[in-house]
């Protein structure tokens, strides 16, 4: 069996996620792994496909390229080996907010906190709205954008390091950091 791994994109509409997943089928693919969502008027998704042994590469690539033609999708993919393919998903452990006054170099500075401790990012999103007047909201925040982002990350046992950490990142930076253990019931 061969897996794969697809980076699909294209301008958003209903209906991408099915016309994919279709595509798929007619092979007897099987989605192992995915990860999708929508950006400013653009869907983009990854998946790993694992494909049955009477299938082959190029069998794939001729229904990607017909998925392409139909759809106006870009579709790119790349064989991962056998032991990539095989690797346990990173679970994460927690999951930290952060919030403030939308400038260059948040993500940067978050990132960076944990990347020193060792500790990998399984999942950001991150998202920069314009704020509507509120009295309750500091004066940066008043005059501009806000800027939120939600990480899950698999910190191994660093929960109080990575507070720490977090919390002189919010510091020097001027957001509210947030640290929640991920709760695996909520999921």
């Amino acid at each position: 069996m061969s897996s794969v791994l697809l980076s699909i994109s294209g301008h958003d509409r209903p209906g991408i996620v099915c016309d994919v997943a279709e595509a798929l089928l007619h092979l007897n693919a099987n989605i192992e792994d995915s990860s999708m969502t929508a950006l400013r008027g653009r869907f983009t998704m990854m998946l790993i496909v694992r494909l049955p042994e009477n299938r082959s590469i190029s069998e794939l690539k001729a229904a990607l390229a017909e998925l392409e033609q139909r759809t106006r999708l870009t579709v790119q993919s790349q064989t991962i080996s056998d032991e990539e393919a095989s690797a346990p998903a990173l679970e994460p452990d927690h999951v930290i907010t952060v919030h403030g006054a939308d400038k260059a170099g948040i993500v940067h500075a978050v990132t960076e906190a944990l990347s020193t401790l060792g500790i990998s990012v399984v999942d950001v999103s991150t998202q920069s709205r314009a704020t509507e007047s509120n009295p309750t909201e500091s004066n940066a925040i008043k005059q501009g954008n806000v800027y939120m982002m939600v990480l899950e990350v698999a910190a191994a046992g660093q929960g109080d390091a990575m507070q720490i950490a977090l919390d002189a990142v919010a510091k020097q930076i001027g957001v509210d950091v947030d640290l929640h253990v991920l709760d695996d019931a909520v999921l």
